[in-house]
């Protein structure tokens, strides 16, 4: 990531370190993004937040004074460029979560079947393998 010295704004790729008041230091690493791409497990600040407001139009090697629970500042080590490839991987990686969700919902709803068919109708196999297997057949149709 270069360090120009440009301002943080929505887009800026931002390195920190969190300063707390028994002084311990913590490096965060973030692009700061508009609400709908927000994800910080995937390094997706939204700039809507208290810390994101707080560092916008500040530049790399400033220290600016941030009271968030024990924090007493935020230290901006580096700011660059990155808005295009976070949206497109914040957008994969969802995608990704809802398939793994709609996968898991199947089998359980296959295995509810099973359990609710077998004391009534007589026994319902469920094939979890075939199952796996047919949902990325699926997903490649609908592409």
């Amino acid at each position: 990531m270069e360090s120009k010295n440009i301002p943080i704004a929505r887009g800026s790729k931002v390195l920190i370190e969190l300063v707390d008041q028994s002084g311990g230091v913590e490096q965060m690493g973030f692009t700061l993004v508009e609400s709908k791409q927000a994800d910080l497990k995937s390094g997706l600040l939204d700039e809507n937040t208290p810390l994101g407001r707080a560092l916008i139009g500040h530049r790399a090697g400033e220290t600016i004074p941030y009271t968030a629970g024990d924090l007493k500042e935020v230290r901006i080590l580096l700011v660059g460029h990155g808005e295009a490839d976070a949206a497109m991987d914040a957008a994969e990686k969802r995608r990704e979560t809802v398939r793994k969700a709609e996968t898991q919902s199947e089998l359980i709803n296959q295995l509810n079947f099973a359990t609710a068919s077998g004391s009534k109708w007589g026994d319902y196999d469920v094939d979890v393998e075939k199952l796996m297997e047919e949902r990325p057949k699926k997903e490649e149709d609908a592409d």
